[in-house]
């Protein structure tokens, strides 16, 4: 088996779990607009792809959600918490993650916007743990993108082979083996112990 380096993890449904019914279940309350209307608006706009390559501003993001969704009586300042209070920590997925810190460099390649970022900053202490955190955000990139990869690879100074890569969306394991990295599908944290097993040991 080759050695490895690196361990990069995604971050939603891996690390952290998210309930983006709650968004909708929200903003229903400030628009004439049906809830299968919101969640198909979130599925078909533009608007999520350039907000999580940090294309628009979160200012710029909700003026255009206003807009879009017909939004009344909603501040910013209300819709920021309506927005980030989704996501539950996946505390055995996060004690893998502690396990293999003590041996290994880790990494996070996560598709995220900046409130989202910073939301679960500041509440979940495993964000600190990483040696090469990177945003999509950030970066200008987003997963399934080559690029994203290679930016983490060439911060951590590694040639792919070296590296593991861990998400739960097939576009993305397929991306990364694409430019050599070693991946896995999540699925659930036992899956991921046996998956690793060997790196585990």
């Amino acid at each position: 088996m080759t050695e490895t380096d690196l361990i990069i993890f995604d971050l939603g449904r891996v690390l952290v779990d998210f309930d983006f019914k709650r968004v909708i279940r929200s903003l229903k309350k400030f628009t004439p607009l049906s809830e299968k209307q919101i969640h198909d608006y979130f599925g078909r706009t533009p608007l999520w792809d350039a907000f999580e390559r940090g294309q628009v501003t979160p200012a710029l993001f909700f003026a255009k959600l206003q807009k879009e969704l017909k939004l009344k009586g909603l501040t910013f300042e209300q819709f920021a918490p309506l927005w980030n209070s989704i996501f539950t920590e996946k505390y055995d997925t996060v004690a893998i993650l502690r396990e293999l810190r003590a041996h290994y460099r880790i990494a996070m390649l996560s598709n995220v916007n900046i409130l989202h970022w910073e939301y679960i900053l500041s509440r979940h202490a495993f964000m600190n743990w990483f040696d090469h955190p990177i945003a999509s955000y950030a970066v200008g990139y987003r997963k399934p993108d080559q690029e994203i990869f290679r930016i983490v690879l060439r911060q951590a100074g590694i040639p792919p082979q070296r590296a593991v890569f861990i998400d739960d969306v097939e576009s993305h394991i397929q991306a990364a083996k694409s430019v050599g990295i070693r991946a896995y599908q999540f699925i659930n944290a036992q899956q991921l112990r046996s998956d690793l097993g060997e790196i585990l040991l």
